[in-house]
């Protein structure tokens, strides 16, 4: 099969397309042909050798896939050959052919298409199970997304409207239209407006880190949760009375499963700033226009 393989971290002109052999299955894994990939940031901080000095190269990178299923492994019980799928795994997706554990499967409504499908399964995953699980937000809570424009801070902001929380969100002065649009949101210029009065949260999702996540623990009432997205420092926010966590994706299919069905109802929209056909010249491209920070939106590739 053709794949894209990374042998040494550093520029975008490490990724090469080389014909590689098909992947062999476990017991619980599914083979997908590929139809779509997303390029996220982990994947190209990844490349630039910022997330995976412990990973042996060469290897394939890419993070998100969906496509149709066609093998199944001996122990798979919830699939078939046939079904479309979405799924985030750690490496392996810039490639025809990806195996995927069943657990990390969701099944993807018909009404989806492949772009959307995958520009779901690890961003806007990661700002729902931020929402849903890891700060558990309730009903009338005080909520603050901190970079609430991003792939992840756009998802949550809706997610916490969703619960009925009362959100309040940080963008760039260019972006904060797209929050406005998702409703009764309470806007600010991370640049311009002094945030120095906000306070009292239930809860703050930090997408952004550094020193914006000591910023945001200042603003949490005492018991108030705070999850981070770019690691937490728990020891350096001990002097706040606040339960702190960094938080990542867990990939489990059932959370994709119920994020599908909430932008198949139309509860959630999703970014997509482009969509090309998957070529090693589009992947890099897209590539450097995430390190260059020229992007809006989601890039995805399809394949044909």
């Amino acid at each position: 099969m053709q794949a894209i393989t990374l042998t040494q971290f550093g520029s975008v002109n490490e990724l090469m397309e080389k014909t590689v052999l098909a992947p062999e299955l476990t017991p619980d894994q599914v083979l997908i042909q590929n139809h779509a990939v997303a390029i996220d940031p982990y994947d190209v901080k990844f490349v630039m050798g910022q997330m995976g000095e412990a990973d042996q190269l060469p290897l394939i990178p890419g993070s998100s896939v969906v496509g149709k299923i066609i093998a199944v492994g001996d122990a798979v019980t919830d699939f078939k050959v046939g079904d479309r799928v979405g799924a985030t795994r750690h490496h392996l997706t810039y490639a025809e052919l990806v195996p995927v554990n069943q657990a990390a499967l969701a099944l993807v409504p018909e009404t989806l298409d492949d772009p959307t499908a995958v520009t779901a399964v690890l961003g806007a995953a990661t700002g729902y199970q931020a929402i849903i699980e890891d700060l558990n937000i309730q009903p009338g809570e005080k909520v603050l997304i901190q970079g609430g424009t991003g792939a992840v801070g756009s998802v949550a902001v809706q997610t916490a409207l969703r619960r009925g929380a009362k959100v309040y969100a940080t963008g760039s002065e260019a972006n904060l239209g797209i929050l406005k649009a998702f409703g009764d949101v309470h806007v600010f210029d991370y640049e311009k407006d002094d945030l120095s009065s906000l306070n009292h949260f239930d809860a703050v999702l930090d997408t952004v880190g550094g020193e914006t996540t000591y910023q945001s623990a200042k603003m949490l009432k005492p018991g108030g949760r705070l999850a981070g997205l770019v690691g937490v420092d728990v020891a350096a926010l001990a002097e706040f009375p606040i339960e702190a966590t960094p938080i990542y994706l867990k990939g489990r299919g059932a959370l994709l499963t119920q994020l599908y069905a909430e932008i198949a109802a139309g509860h959630i929209k999703l970014n997509i700033q482009e969509i090309a056909v998957f070529t090693l010249e589009n992947l890099k491209r897209m590539h450097q226009l995430v390190r260059d920070q020229a992007t809006t939106g989601k890039l995805v590739l399809t394949i044909e």
